[in-house]
């Protein structure tokens, strides 16, 4: 009890503490920080600036500096005079900040030059000088960084008796480290602004004294600079005084002087000739990368990242064993870090071998421990990925005909990576590849696929979509997978499909990714038919046009799309992606995509001619000034000057008055504020804007003009170039069929007769076959003549039929779709044009318009209304195939040749001569009579009791013929 009333009363004390009021400061200042801070608003620029650097605050003081170069440009004089003097005191004693700001303040007055040469140096260049030798190490360091920046802005004269003298002095073995480091920076920036005599006198010696330091550090940092002494030298001096250096360097026992020395060969070796590479850099070259690979020090991760210019640099003076050793080599580091049992067959003659005339030992590299550290496997993967990084380098110095036998393995490895780095490094090369391998870009095709099917990190994804038009250019084009691999084309596209699939549903917050994709998508028709477009990639981007929720990948959508009109072959397809974009934009429920609309229309306007616009957008854009949201009436009043601008008097009078009313009737009843003002504005922009006329422009053209001319010179092209591959199409369907009944006609001549019994059955059965023949003769005059008072259909069958057979042997259909050309003119109730299902088959196929990619159904046939019904009277036609196997078991068309099914009746008549028939039996086909009055036939021709026969001929027409018994016969038998 006792410690229950204790615990009760700590917590009483604990909740009183909470309750204390304790004093707090009023303001963030005292009135005496206040009054330091404060400035007389009185005092000008200048005076102001003096007062500040003499009496004010760190920060106040940084601020001055930084605006020294307004100060310049406003008060020149007066700043010289009063300004800088303060500002140089200052800084002996100011922090980092100040240091900093004035660093860059120094550096942009010279590069602007505001101030004359000897101005700057006295008063800028000096100071520059004295605070390089600052202690602070990281002031003295941005002090030596402006100095050397500065030298660039001097003259020759002032840098050779201010800084060179200075530079020689500070690089004495009695300096400091530090003086003689900056020495060497120095050394290498003012070599630029001297000839070879000045520098072979005065500069070479302290040179090459700088180059035998005792300090490592030293001795690295004088590498790093010699290839800009070297470029002012020459070919021959650089040979002469710096080559032996160099090699000696390259030699040293630390692995920093080392790699310092092999970075300064790789940039000298445009400024050695041929016999110097080959008798002295080669050799040691291939001795630092033998040494890297069996130690794994330091230089190991300098050899991957440099393995590239090490190849490529010295291209022309490897052998042919030299160069089978590098890339095996590469391959070695290629797969360290990788356990066995993921690594494929090794490509080559094995692992890494020692060549003759090598500076190679005979054993190979130590093996690496089973289970290496957490610091050893993070040196292996960045090995991969620094050798993942040089692997467009390895193959253009691999010929593209040995690349599949060399680094067509390490390709895989590096696509099949565990670490997602590795991936993205080789990815972001992969189009590089493809275009060093040319003729051979093709066997990377299976990479590419891996890369595009990437399941786990996005970035890897997306550093392969950054030059995608590239790499499928040069593998499907220059590669020409086509012929090389039947499928790829295929497995491309499913790969693509699946990147998309996988950016919007997988990782939907990467929109970024997916909008390079959809960009990227417009390059299409450089590399795939626009069938295959049509059917695989214009259903998703319309998907993505109307359901992502990212801005940019809907507009990116957008403008795809009309590429993809633009660039298809076929009309009817053209019209119906027109239809679809207009109805699921212009007409859409959200006004975000009606929106979206106007963007479309921009696109379409810069694609296509003025004609083509005026043709299928115009009205449906003067249709959104009655829309109810202010937003898309807003947007409508900045595409009407462009709109304007289309119209060419008088053939485009309606349109011009239609728009003039619309207009008028927006600005008349528009109660929106904004829209009101923008219609205002819009409507002096529509009085600026001229519209052609027809007569003024003809002898007058412009750009735009002509532009505007070859486009619509191009579309018409197009659609001539569609029909006179429609008409081919259709002269070989016909002479197809001609051939196929000559062919059967031939077959059933050369068929041996029936032995005969008696030869009085035989003369009988001529007779009776001759008066058969007279007979079918008469009937076949009258059928024809029944066929020429209809309408002829046989050029619409044979446009049908092709457009199945194309659409079914595309290749790149998912779903079978019955194609059929839509209606050229689409109708002006677009609303109904469309439903919003796919149609992938139905029981009744007759009872249904054509189904298309997009996922609706357009006119049941050409000239069909919308709201007539199948069964409705109408005049015969054969624009709607069923299917392909429709194609031979159909009735056929109305024309004004025999039809193929009275070929057949001829045939089997002289085929079956000795089967003698009654001229009794054979029946009038039958015909009827449509709504029009127009006589027809059935398709199904007269009923006729044939007589029963042994066998009937193989291929035979009456093969086809003989199931089709009426249902008395049926019952009978």
């Amino acid at each position: 009890m006792m410690d229950f009333n204790s615990d009760i009363a700590t917590l009483e004390e604990d909740i009183q503490d909470f309750n204390i009021e304790k004093d707090v400061r009023t303001s963030l200042k005292t009135q005496e920080e206040l009054d330091k801070l404060t400035v007389d608003e009185t005092l000008n620029d200048i005076d102001r600036a003096v007062f500040i650097l003499s009496s004010g605050q760190e920060v106040q003081c940084v601020s001055v500096i930084r605006h020294l170069p307004k100060l310049i440009r406003g008060w020149q004089n007066e700043c010289i005079r009063r300004v800088i003097p303060k500002m140089k005191e200052l800084l002996h004693t100011a922090g980092l900040d100040a240091q900093m700001a004035a660093t860059e303040v120094f550096t942009t007055i010279a590069k602007d030059e505001l101030l004359p040469i000897p101005v700057y140096t006295q008063h800028f260049l000096r100071t520059i000088i004295t605070n390089v030798n600052t202690k602070d190490p990281i002031a003295s360091n941005a002090w030596l960084d402006t100095l050397i920046s500065v030298i660039h802005f001097m003259p020759r004269e002032t840098v050779r008796r201010e800084v060179l003298g200075l530079a020689i002095a500070k690089g004495q073995l009695s300096q400091p480290t530090a003086s003689r480091l900056s020495c060497c920076s120095i050394l290498g920036a003012v070599c630029s602004k001297f000839d070879t005599h000045v520098v072979k006198k005065d500069i070479v010696h302290t040179v090459k004294q700088l180059c035998q330091d005792v300090e490592h550090n030293v001795r690295a940092c004088m590498c790093k600079h010699l290839h800009t002494i070297a470029a002012t030298l020459g070919v021959e001096e650089t040979r002469k005084l710096l080559l032996d250096e160099v090699l000696e360097l390259a030699g040293d026992e630390e692995s920093q002087v080392r790699e310092a020395a092999l970075e300064a060969l790789l940039n000298m070796t445009k400024l050695l000739d041929d016999e110097c590479l080959s008798q002295s850099v080669v050799p040691l070259v291939c001795k630092f990368c033998e040494q890297a690979v069996q130690t794994e020090d330091h230089t190991l991760l300098f050899v991957a990242g440099e393995f590239g210019r090490l190849c490529c640099n010295m291209t022309k003076n490897y052998n042919a064993e030299q160069r089978s050793w590098l890339l095996m080599t590469y391959r070695h580091l290629c797969t360290l870090g990788r356990p066995p049992a993921e690594l494929g067959p090794p490509e080559g003659q094995g692992d890494l071998l020692s060549v003759s005339n090598l500076p190679l030992s005979s054993t190979q590299p130590p093996p690496s421990p089973n289970r290496p550290s957490v610091e050893k496997q993070e040196e292996y993967i960045e090995c991969r990925r620094l050798c993942a990084y040089n692997f467009p380098a390895l193959t253009l110095f691999c010929s593209p005909d040995a690349f599949e036998a060399e680094l067509l393995n390490t390709a895989s490895l590096f696509c099949s990576d565990n670490d997602s780095t590795v991936r993205k490094h080789f990815a972001a090369g992969i189009h590089e590849v493809a275009q060093a391998l040319e003729a051979q870009a093709y066997l990377i095709h299976n990479h590419l696929v891996l890369l595009l099917r990437e399941r786990n990190v996005p970035s890897v994804l997306e550093a392969c979509l950054k030059r995608l038009p590239d790499t499928l250019t040069a593998v499907v084009v220059r590669g020409n997978l086509i012929d090389n691999q039947p499928h790829g084309v295929s497995e491309l596209i499913g790969a693509l499909l699946s990147a998309i699939s996988r950016l919007e549903q997988q990782w939907t917050s990467a929109w970024r990714p997916l909008e390079t994709l959809v960009t990227h998508l417009r390059r299409l028709p450089d590399v795939l038919t626009s069938d295959q477009i049509y059917y695989k990639f214009v259903p998703v981007v319309f998907k993505l046009l109307t359901t992502n929720r990212y801005l940019p990948v809907r507009e990116a959508a957008a403008c795809t799309v009309c590429v993809f009109i633009r660039h298809n072959k076929k009309q009817t397809l053209r019209n119906e992606m027109c239809d679809r974009l207009i109805q699921d934009l212009c007409y859409a429920r959200s006004f975000r995509n009606r929106l979206l609309f106007f963007e479309a229309c921009r696109h379409m306007m810069a694609l296509f001619s003025r004609t083509f616009f005026k043709e299928h957008f115009f009205e449906h854009v003067l249709v959104l000034f009655n829309d109810p949201v202010p937003n898309v009436r807003l947007c409508l009043c900045k595409i009407l000057p462009s709109m304007k601008a289309l119209l060419k008097l008088p053939r485009d009078r309606a349109l011009h008055g239609q728009l003039e009313s619309s207009v008028r009737k927006l600005l008349s009843s528009e109660k929106d504020r904004d829209v009101s003002s923008t219609i205002r504005a819009t409507i002096l922009e529509l009085d600026r804007t001229e519209v052609s006329m027809e007569s003024l422009t003809q002898h007058l053209l412009l750009d735009a003009d002509l532009q505007d001319q070859r486009k619509e010179e191009e579309e018409r092209l197009l659609v001539a170039k569609e029909e006179k591959s429609r008409d081919e199409d259709a002269r070989s369907l016909k002479s197809h069929a001609s051939s196929h009944s000559s062919s059967s006609v031939s077959k059933s001549r050369s068929e041996k007769p029936h032995k005969l019994k008696k030869r009085s059955t035989t003369s009988f059965q001529s007779s009776t076959t001759s008066s058969s023949l007279k007979v079918n003769g008469s009937k076949e005059k009258e059928k024809s003549k029944s066929f020429q008072s209809l309408p002829s259909t046989n050029s619409s069958f044979l446009q049908g039929k092709d457009n199945v057979i194309s659409s079914s042997s595309s290749g790149s259909l998912s779903v079978l779709y019955n194609m059929a050309p839509s209606n050229p003119h689409p109708p002006r109730n677009i609303v109904n044009h469309f439903s919003h299902t796919y149609l992938t088959g139905a029981a009744n196929t007759a009872s249904q318009g054509p189904s298309t990619a997009l996922g609706h159904k357009g006119p049941q046939y050409p000239g069909h209304s919308l709201t007539q019904s199948r069964n409705s009277p109408s005049a015969p036609t054969s624009a709607f195939m069923g299917s392909l196997s429709q194609l031979s078991t159909s009735a056929p068309q109305a024309s004004s040749k025999p039809s193929r099914k009275s070929e057949r009746r001829r045939t089997t008549e002289l085929t079956h001569s000795s089967s003698a028939l009654d001229p009794s039996l054979i029946a009038e086909p039958r015909t009827r009579k449509n709504s029009a009055g127009s006589v027809s036939s059935t398709g199904s021709g007269g009923r006729v009791r044939h007589l029963p026969r042994r066998k009937s001929t193989v291929g035979s027409p009456l093969s086809s013929t003989s199931n089709n018994k009426t249902k008395k016969d049926k019952t009978t038998r």
